[in-house]
């Protein structure tokens, strides 16, 4: 994708004074893919990169008086998030306005594509290529989000232009995490292209290849812990401890045990901060909180004093007080503060803030657009989803690796189904 904007530009697609706009789903994934253009010199000052959500918000600021009431309110019933994207994508139906961003922005950078689930970000990319020159990446088999097909949308983005299959992985040049990989993509067995060694002096086994391990161990959380300290042990600049289900008992259990130095074994703590999804923190945030069914104004200020140490409640305390301010509202409901916390941690996920561990335990989702010097995938039995889903989780995971993959599967004689081989 950089390859073929820096092939553009060279080609004189941006004439004095014009910029070439790059636009990504996460704050996280902006950040890394700025640092990729700013590597180059020729991107240098040539470039905004932003998320479709800033790059809607400015947009609907901008071009604020094309927009009718009619639209105003459609986008305050779609949030704080969905709403701009939704103006945005409206106001790029606008010839007028599709001419004013392409004379800034004659060239767009799309990064992760099929990301993009929801038909107001799928709006703004489709208006883009109406007026810009765009290039747009994406991999509907990295489409995590279950039982949302992006088909059409890809469809669409097929015939709107001249595909370019891109065949060579550029995140790793090992054969067999390389090969692993594909087998999963391709609903294959996964042991196939591993050789099959025994461990130790034990009768157990694990199947390998270069850049990758894959095993088998029973599904208590000892078990889990003396694997997963072994595998820390190996050490590394940069490790990612992936899983399909942040919740499971087992997996939470096996990861403290290794970071507070507990067990029957010698081994040092490990530093691992866990990276929750948003749904966990902001569930937890609401429960200690104990926001009541309705309260007033004054009454839920004060509720939040009590938080306010917490930034994702600031930033709560801080809409609720502008609505007030705007609104004149004074009665809230628990349903629409919840809401308020969701959306604050949210953007706080958006906002990227990094960890200074090296060791990071998160979910696969949130793993996305991520990489590691080396991944260790915990793939518990409490991995839901289609067969299809669990294989797209598990490439997920695996292609996040620069260097190796470790998957340790909790239970025995699961190998058999997906997403390692067909079920």
């Amino acid at each position: 994708m950089v390859a073929h904007a820096r092939y553009l530009i060279e080609h004189d697609a941006l004439d004095e004074g014009q910029r070439m706009l790059a636009l990504t789903f996460m704050n996280g994934a902006r950040r890394r893919l700025t640092e990729s253009l700013n590597a180059e010199a020729l991107f240098r000052r040539k470039f905004d990169c932003l998320t479709f959500d800033s790059f809607a918000q400015t947009l609907a600021r901008r071009r604020n008086a094309k927009l009718t009431d009619e639209m105003r309110q459609q986008a305050g019933e779609f949030g704080q998030f969905d709403g701009p994207c939704f103006l945005a994508g409206e106001l790029l139906k606008d010839a007028e306005v599709r001419r004013w961003v392409a004379r800034t922005y004659p060239l767009v950078l799309v990064d992760e594509a099929q990301d993009l689930v929801d038909v107001h970000r799928q709006g703004i990319i489709l208006g883009l290529i109406e007026c810009c020159a765009a290039v747009v990446a994406a991999d509907g088999f990295q489409c995590l989000s279950d039982g949302q097909d992006t088909a059409d949308f890809m469809d669409q983005l097929l015939h709107a232009g001249t595909p370019h299959m891109l065949t060579e992985n550029r995140r790793t040049d090992k054969n067999g995490l390389l090969a692993a990989a594909l087998a999963v993509r391709n609903g294959e067995d996964i042991r196939a292209v591993l050789k099959e060694e025994t461990i130790g002096k034990t009768d157990r086994v694990h199947w390998v290849g270069e850049g990758i391990e894959l095993l088998e161990v029973p599904a208590t959380a000892a078990l889990l812990a003396w694997n997963l300290a072994f595998q820390l042990r190996l050490g590394s600049d940069d490790v990612g401890i992936l899983t399909p289900d942040s919740t499971n008992t087992i997996i939470r259990n096996a990861i403290n045990t290794v970071s507070e130095k507990q067990g029957p074994w010698p081994h040092n703590a490990f530093s691992v901060a866990w990276e929750g999804g948003d749904n966990r923190i902001a569930d937890e945030l609401t429960e200690a909180i104990e926001f009541p069914t309705s309260a007033s104004y004054r009454e839920i200020c004060a509720l939040l004093g009590e938080h306010l140490a917490i930034p994702t409640i600031k930033s709560v305390d801080r809409r609720v007080r502008r609505l007030h301010r705007v609104t004149g509202q004074s009665e809230f409901e628990k349903d629409q503060l919840v809401s308020f916390v969701s959306d604050a941690v949210r953007n706080n996920t958006r906002l990227g803030f990094n960890k200074s561990t090296k060791i990071k335990a998160m979910s696969i989702h949130g793993a996305k657009n991520r990489e590691f010097d080396r991944v260790i995938a915990l793939w518990p039995q409490s991995a839901t989803g289609s067969d299809e889903h669990k294989r797209r989780l598990l490439y997920n995971a695996m292609t996040r690796a620069k260097n190796h993959c470790t998957i340790i599967v909790l239970g025995n004689g699961r190998l058999n189904l997906a997403p390692f081989a067909l079920s």
